[in-house]
């Protein structure tokens, strides 16, 4: 698989989101949630991936303009559906992956060829 993607855009919730709530609801139920989505929506942020194509696993990405070496690869899977239908066709593989102290699944879309980081799990 080739490497794809752009480092993304992300920024931290604002002040003024984060005001009205206690320190302890800062970092419980759906705010929780949605912190491990990393796009500013919850949505996946492309990242640039570096492929080991022996290993058949990626080796590095680009997150938030910074390069992350992976230590480990924890899980993979992969998600295909869809197919039977013109518009809703997903093929996807993902490796959740353990790297520069963070654990990450990183997905590869098969259909649009390109990365992106899907979670951070911690």
């Amino acid at each position: 698989m080739p490497s794809g993607g752009a480092t993304s855009g992300d920024r931290p919730e604002p002040p003024e989101a984060a005001a009205g709530r206690s320190q302890t609801e800062r970092r419980t139920g759906a705010v929780r949630a949605r912190a491990g989505r990393p796009g500013p929506n919850g949505e996946a942020v492309p990242v640039a991936v570096s492929w080991d194509e022996r290993a058949r696993r990626p080796v590095a990405f680009v997150w938030r303009r910074r390069r992350y070496q992976v230590e480990r690869v924890l899980e993979t899977w992969v998600l295909e559906t869809g197919w039977w239908r013109d518009d809703g066709h997903v093929s996807r593989s993902y490796w959740r992956v353990r790297a520069g102290g963070r654990v990450v699944d990183l997905r590869y879309d098969r259909l649009a060829k390109s990365w992106a980081l899907e979670r951070e799990i911690g």
